[in-house]
């Protein structure tokens, strides 16, 4: 027995043109959380390695070095 095969309309268009004006919208923006997670990263970066070098610049623990500086930097 023979199938056919059909061919089935979708809307994309409304869709295609929804993405476009969304990405548009996205250059616009500051991108401050981007500023904000690169300063907050170098914070803890710097934090970390006081701590690594408080412990006499021991290795094997940074790690527990990072989580303790993030720590440390939220509060």
């Amino acid at each position: 027995m023979a199938t056919k095969n059909r061919s089935v309309s979708r809307p994309t268009q409304g869709i295609a043109q929804n993405s476009v004006a969304s990405r548009s919208t996205e250059h616009t923006s500051t991108h401050q959380p981007d500023e904000q997670f690169a300063d907050g990263h170098a914070r803890i970066s710097e934090r970390a390695y006081v701590l690594y070098e408080e412990r006499g610049r021991d290795d094997g623990h940074a790690l527990e070095d990072w989580l303790a500086a993030e720590r440390q930097v939220r509060n």
